[in-house]
């Protein structure tokens, strides 16, 4: 599996892709104006308590107060109004609500996650080797931080384990220094997509290509600083005049990722849909009649849409309850299959996912945390016309609309002396079969009232 790093800089943003097989497979932006905060770590000051502490709003620097929820009375802190604390976003703001905040806050390494606020240490439940557990635990068993060792830390060496640590705990040090200092605000940020890149960069990827000369240096140098330097022989410089994300073909590739039907290989097809509540992805065998029985093609149309389900999940970053409809199988066995490939797929996700199980109603459900925004908010807004319903009200609706509010106004008022009405060529010529050549009536051709498919001025004398 031929595995690259692809990254564009303008003078808007900057893009990170993660090609796999020449297959986009994780994508990440960093607009001028759009910075992702969830994950980072604050300075934050106590503006408010609501409910006895259930709920505390907090200014972290940024324009919506965030927020502390304690939904274990039992074990609400005590603080005070203009308290300053350190606090880490869980969830990005949205709507009219700001971001989530936690004060169990964490420091993510590529093998460790260090708890400054804990003093427990657990194991990744992905690692299943009693002697691998065994030999983790007895690496750090005096030390004043809990710990998380993480599916990457197995088969680690001591050595290596050991140095991250210190790096962690090094950030935590400067988190702490900072925090004495500084006023509220950023005390260390996760998601720099430059070191986002350095921690994707591994040996895995058999070439990191940059189309700018200072990223270019800047990775370079958090390499150093990360102690990558044997990785630093993978960064390759861009020089073609075509814009790199159409030379390697990502361009496309994004813009079928903001579709809601998405084609398999075979002429199978999923469908996804987002509701304000949930995501449902729908499995259809579409164009893939082959040559096997029904029960072996549907059986293989859903096997093949697990890879691609759990591809596009990731790459559209799309969160909260998600619900798929894979077509409905009537063996056991193979709905177990399916489950086992399709658990298999998500476990190669690197935001967490739980409870990947069948419903009572044959459905797979499961849900996905939330980080960071879905790919599709940096490209599209909700419409302003159908507000995200995706239907405009028909011809005939609008005709009818339109001259039951022509009556009315002609009834009412004796006084009008002209009425200009402005709408689309195909609404005014049906309309012109109804208003019987009356003189006080003008239409225009407007292409721009999309919402309620007209506009009536009204003149008077």
């Amino acid at each position: 599996m031929k595995k690259y790093l692809i990254l564009s800089k303008s003078i808007y943003e900057i893009k990170l892709a993660l090609l796999e097989n020449d297959k986009l497979d994780e994508m990440y932006i960093e607009g001028n104006n759009q910075k992702e905060i969830t994950g980072n770590i604050y300075k934050g000051k106590i503006t408010d308590i609501l409910n006895n502490g259930e709920v505390i709003f907090v200014d972290i620097g940024l324009e919506k107060k965030a927020f502390l929820s304690f939904e274990n009375k039992k074990d609400i802190p005590k603080f005070n109004i203009d308290d300053s604390l350190i606090v880490q976003v869980e969830t990005e703001p949205r709507d009219e609500k700001g971001a989530r905040l936690t004060l169990d806050y964490s420091i993510n390494g590529e093998n460790l996650v260090l708890l400054p606020k804990s003093k427990n240490i657990s194991i990744s439940k992905k690692i299943k080797d009693i002697d691998e557990i065994n030999k983790l635990k007895n690496i750090f068993l005096n030390i004043d931080n809990g710990l998380i060792f993480r599916t990457n830390s197995e088969g680690k060496s001591e050595d290596e384990l050991a140095k991250e640590y210190k790096a962690l705990e090094k950030i935590k040090n400067q988190i702490n220094r900072d925090f004495k200092k500084k006023n509220i605000g950023i005390l260390y940020d996760v998601n720099s997509i430059l070191k986002k890149a350095v921690t994707l960069l591994d040996e895995t990827i058999e070439e990191f290509i940059i189309d700018d000369t200072n990223i270019f240096e800047k990775i370079k140098s958090l390499l150093i600083e990360a102690g990558k330097i044997d990785l630093i022989k993978k960064l390759k410089k861009y020089f073609k005049d075509e814009d790199i994300f159409e030379y390697y073909n990502i361009n496309s590739q994004i813009e079928r990722a903001l579709n809601r039907k998405v084609w398999l290989d075979s002429g199978a097809y999923v469908v996804i849909e987002k509701t304000e509540a949930l995501i449902s992805i729908d499995v259809n065998t579409g164009q893939n009649i082959g040559n096997k029985t029904s029960q072996e093609l549907i059986f293989q149309t859903n096997l093949e849409a697990t890879k691609e389900i759990a591809r596009q999940i990731k790459l559209r970053n799309l969160a909260g309850i998600i619900i798929v409809d894979f077509i409905d199988m009537k063996k056991f066995s193979d709905k177990k299959k399916i489950l086992d490939e399709f658990k298999k797929y998500l476990g190669r996700d690197r935001v967490e996912i739980n409870s990947v199980e069948y419903t009572n109603l044959g459905l797979i459900q499961f849900t996905r945390k939330r980080q960071g925004k879905e790919l599709a908010l940096y490209y599209k807004e909700k419409c302003l016309y159908c507000e995200g319903t995706g239907y405009f009200l028909s011809k005939e609706r609008i005709i009818l609309n339109l001259l039951e509010d022509l009556n009315s106004q002609i009834k009412s008022c004796d006084i009008i002396n002209k009425i200009v009405i402005k709408a689309k060529k195909d609404i005014i010529k049906e309309l012109n079969k109804y208003i019987d050549n009356n003189k006080k009536i003008e239409c225009i051709e407007d292409n721009n009232f999309y919402k309620l498919g007209y506009k009536m001025e009204l003149y008077g004398r």
